[in-house]
């Protein structure tokens, strides 16, 4: 690409911060209001040059509690940052052309009433629409020779055309009941209901004509109705093929199979399932640039979320799958072809970093070259040996960093935050490793007020991560931030228990039967080791967490009283009343039995079972839209506080769901999280 003319409005920003501003000294504690503040960098597509990527940046409103987001592109040489879209709302996933001349996104404009398809020049210019589909458009893709994009759009699978979509549609707007008829099996996700049939379906809009087609129309497939996204279909480079993910099952929600499929896109063909070998997932797929092969990602084990997903490619002529990543004992993540077509790159959890490995096709052994940070969202040029990606850590929020062949470090690329960033005086952060249940070796991150001085006597808050699969890695978090709780004057130790993600599947495996008893051990050994240092005031010791995180304070209550206070979002109760969430199948296989099957063995998991021994104050917080863990099990959890007598207070917010994610209702979380552990254990060393 030569050099860009970009329109007169655009603004043009050099290197924003010289490195003599970042290194001068910081000055201050990160704050609630600074997570607000800062730019959220989404992930980046690079040109087909390697000279520029585009970006989503998203900022926040505190006043008016909301989010816009637009569109930048960023030198990969990190010279200069130029703002491509000016729109107020969101301008979302950005995606380069094969040929490098435009940039597809979705964004919300003028009438339109949700998001729809907008094609921009990377020269400038006003975006213009593509296409006139009805509905909502996401999760975008392009052709090889740049003329179709590709993207997911919810609709019946009965309507395959917008006459017949709009119809129903309408329709169904006008009935004056509102009551929802159910027969399906899973009916909602996270924060809505699916119950109305709609469901995923992957379209091609040609951006000559302005037409669209339901590429599954008349197949009785769609991708999976919970979240659909590029990792759901891919296209192979002539154009002549579609790969998608759908669940093979005769009833989704009473069992499980995603499988990939192909169709020719003549019009005339039938989908063939190609991974009907594997009855657990297959997913992921992705052609490589010659066409001959794609990629995919597959699990073993049916009903296990965490089950080691592993890297394999599928020979298109053959039709055969070979595995890539069998010997690799970490999880495979968003698989890319690099442009030799020889290797592949993806991403992985391992001992608290999220890493980028490469593999080669014909000699296996995948590698990395870790750094102590997580990197993730890489995309490659095309043109030229060049990367793009997203760093993160503890300390940095999402920063874009590119990579050249010959370049011996990568090169800071996006310089959005680097101002606010370097104003923050932070905590020092390590790891370690302790011997946890059953004398297994265990990680924990410890996360250091600033200023910590070790000759004082500092307060603890042990942070208990969700999932319970899901550890935790060196990343920026907008929500649970370990450096704001450090701010306030606390050490903080988070563990990553037996179940965490990263270090493999035994140790993920481990828990499975009995959800409690050896993350809890874990965190309590944790707590022994920091009673043992001589900086930790053993009389001052608190614990939080959410989700399953929410689930251990719980469980704690009812088995020990070591802690002085608990925080505790969104946690599960009993694993009885659970059955109301959102996805139950596959809770059999982690609990070990469904409740009808053995109730014993469910009510030795739930909390509730230990009620009589609950004596610690407890903050509960919950969201009403919260399907996956209903309001209900947290309005249970205090109401038995309350009645026993224990200091509990109830912070319910009717407009959250499993998450806190208005910037107004977060404001008021961490108040009053922050100020029930201060009522407790206070801040600061002890004077």
């Amino acid at each position: 690409m030569s050099l860009l003319r970009f329109h007169a409005c655009f603004l043009v920003l050099g290197l924003l911060v010289s490195s003599s501003a970042l290194a001068q000294a910081a000055e201050r504690s990160l704050t609630i209001d600074d997570l607000w503040k800062l730019q959220r960098v989404g992930p980046p597509s690079v040109s087909p040059d390697g000279l520029w990527c585009v970006v989503e940046v998203t900022g926040y409103n505190l006043e008016t509690d909301e989010a816009t987001s637009n569109l930048w592109l960023l030198s990969t040489d990190g010279k200069q940052q130029k703002q491509l879209t000016s729109v107020h709302g969101k301008n979302s996933g950005p995606k380069w052309s094969p040929d490098g001349t435009r940039i597809a996104f979705t964004s919300k404009r003028g009438t339109d009433e949700d998001a729809k398809l907008y094609v921009i020049s990377v020269d400038g210019g006003e975006a213009q629409r593509a296409g006139k589909m009805p509905m909502a458009q996401g999760h975008l893709k392009w052709s090889g020779d740049s003329k179709t994009i590709y993207c997911i759009a919810w609709t019946w699978p009965d309507t395959p055309d917008d006459e017949s979509h709009l119809k129903k549609e309408k329709a169904l707007k006008e009935q004056k009941s509102k009551a929802l008829v159910i027969d399906d099996a899973v009916y909602r996700y996270w924060d809505r209901f699916i119950a109305d049939g709609k469901r995923p379906h992957v379209f091609a809009i040609d951006l000559e004509t302005k037409k669209h087609r339901n590429l599954l129309a008349g197949t009785k497939l769609f991708l999976p109705p919970y979240e659909p996204s590029t990792h759901d279909y891919d296209v192979s480079p002539d154009g002549k093929e579609l790969c998608f993910v759908a669940d093979s099952v005769k009833e989704i929600g009473r069992d499980v199979n995603n499988d990939l499929y192909t169709l020719a896109l003549d019009g005339k063909a039938v989908p063939v399932n190609i991974t009907k070998d594997n009855t657990a997932n297959d997913f992921n797929p992705v052609y490589s640039p010659d066409g001959k092969s794609i990629a995919l990602l597959r699990q073993k084990i049916k009903f296990f979320y965490a089950d080691t997903q592993r890297l394999a490619v599928y020979d298109r002529e053959a039709k055969t799958i070979r595995g890539l990543t069998d010997e690799l004992d970490r999880s495979a993540v968003n698989p890319k072809w690099l442009p030799d077509g020889k290797r592949l790159c993806f991403e992985a959890d391992d001992a608290g970093y999220t890493n980028i490995y490469f593999v080669d096709l014909e000699k296996g052994e995948p590698v990395a070259y870790p750094e102590k940070v997580s990197e993730r969202n890489m995309d490659l040029a095309t043109k030229q040996r060049l990367s793009v990606f997203t760093r993160s850590s503890f300390d940095l929020p999402p920063t874009i960093f590119s990579h050249k062949a010959g370049e011996k470090l990568p090169r800071q690329i996006s310089f959005f935050n680097d101002s606010i960033v370097s104003s923050w005086k932070l905590g020092k952060v390590e790891s370690m490793t302790f011997k946890g249940a059953d004398q297994e070796d265990v990680q924990m991150w410890i996360v250091y007020p600033p200023g910590f001085d070790a000759k004082k006597k500092w307060p603890l808050v042990q942070v208990v991560h969700g999932g319970p699969h899901n550890g935790i890695m060196s990343d920026f978090s907008f929500r649970w931030n370990p450096q704001l709780w450090a701010a306030q004057g606390w050490v903080i130790g988070i563990v990553n228990f037996h179940g965490s993600s990263g270090f493999g599947q035994k140790f993920a495996d481990s828990i499975t039967g009995d959800l409690g008893t050896k993350p809890m051990i874990d965190i309590v050994k944790a707590t022994d080791w920091f009673e043992e240092q001589p900086w930790i005031d053993n009389q001052r010791i608190a614990t939080a967490g959410a989700s399953y995180g929410g689930y251990m304070m719980m469980w704690l209550n009812g088995h020990t009283d070591r802690f002085k206070a608990m925080v505790c979002h969104a946690g599960v109760y009993s694993y009885h009343s659970q059955m109301a969430s959102d996805i139950v199948r596959g809770r059999e296989r982690q609990l070990g039995a469904f409740p009808w099957g053995d109730l014993e063995k469910i009510d030795k998991q739930s909390a509730q079972r230990y009620a009589k021994n609950f004596q610690t104050p407890t903050l509960v917080l919950h969201g009403e839209r919260d399907y996956r863990v209903p309001v209900t099990q947290g309005l249970e959890y205090y109401n038995t506080l309350k009645q026993k007598g224990i200091d509990s207070r109830l912070v319910y917010f009717p407009d959250e769901n499993h998450w806190i994610l208005k910037p107004g209702n977060s404001l008021v979380w961490h108040r009053e999280v922050f100020a029930w552990l201060d009522k407790y254990i206070g801040k600061g060393p002890k004077k």
